[in-house]
């Protein structure tokens, strides 16, 4: 291995992907928990109400993108390692299973896509449950 990088700008733009990644899974995680925590603080659900009556599928599946973006911000860092080793011209593979240089970069771009879009939409159904939510009687 060479004491440069034959890549370098590859490792700058790993680091600043990884970082809106590492923040957006920070996000969707800490969210997972706002249903539970809005529907008992601000709409006024008494705790004897189990929580399953009042929510809707949109949470349900709000948690599942959430869960989603969480799970594509780990396959996007398990992925960044593989292209910090081609930034080193090192060989890649995912479970012993040689990976193109191509093949990583457009799974990470997926992972990215993935991680943010679950998060937004999975949110979006959140505050959309929030904003439409009626007491019942």
């Amino acid at each position: 291995m060479s004491a440069e990088p034959k890549h370098p700008w590859r490792l700058v733009t790993n680091d600043r992907y990884r970082d809106v990644v590492r923040t957006v899974m920070g996000l969707s995680t800490a969210s997972l928990l706002l249903p539970v925590f809005f529907a008992r603080e601000f709409l006024g659900i008494e705790s004897k109400m189990p929580l399953n009556t009042v929510f809707g599928a949109g949470v349900y599946w709000s948690w599942a993108l959430l869960g989603l973006s969480v799970f594509a911000g780990v396959l996007f860092h398990f992925l960044s390692a593989k292209w910090v080793r081609l930034a080193w011209d090192q060989p890649v593979g995912i479970f012993g299973i040689p990976a193109s240089e191509n093949f990583i970069e457009r799974a990470m771009d997926v992972c990215f896509w993935a991680t943010a879009l679950a998060f937004l939409v999975g949110l979006g159904l959140i505050v959309r449950f929030f904003v439409t939510y009626a007491a019942h009687p």
